[in-house]
């Protein structure tokens, strides 16, 4: 099995899945192309091809962000304010809660 893709029994299918490669028939036929999202009538459609099994794509986990990305991305969105900048209180408090709940970091009460 590869690591991009899974084979799915047809029982296991459901709406929203996509396609990790061409899906063909027994003849050879294209039924779905690579990258097809699966809806419900499709998934039916499939059972009357008699289809058993499809490739679907598996999901990527996203990396968590470090802290370095996280400032980078801060530095970025607040470029017009200045960090340490004590009289803008209210934008330095709204920066520490975007930076907090980025790195999922716990804010007491």
């Amino acid at each position: 099995m590869s690591d991009t893709y899974e084979l799915v029994p047809i029982a296991h299918l459901f709406p929203g899945m996509a396609l990790a490669d061409v899906l063909l028939d027994g003849q050879g036929q294209v039924l779905l192309a690579q990258g097809a999202i699966l809806s419900e009538a499709t998934i039916a459609s499939l059972v009357r091809h008699g289809v058993s099994a499809v490739p679907v794509a598996r999901a990527v986990p996203l990396a968590s962000p470090t802290g370095a990305m996280v400032q980078q991305r801060l530095d970025h969105l607040f470029r017009h304010h200045e960090r340490d900048d004590h009289d803008d209180w209210a934008t330095g408090l709204l920066r520490a809660y975007i930076e907090d709940f980025r790195l999922k970091r716990e804010v007491a009460p």
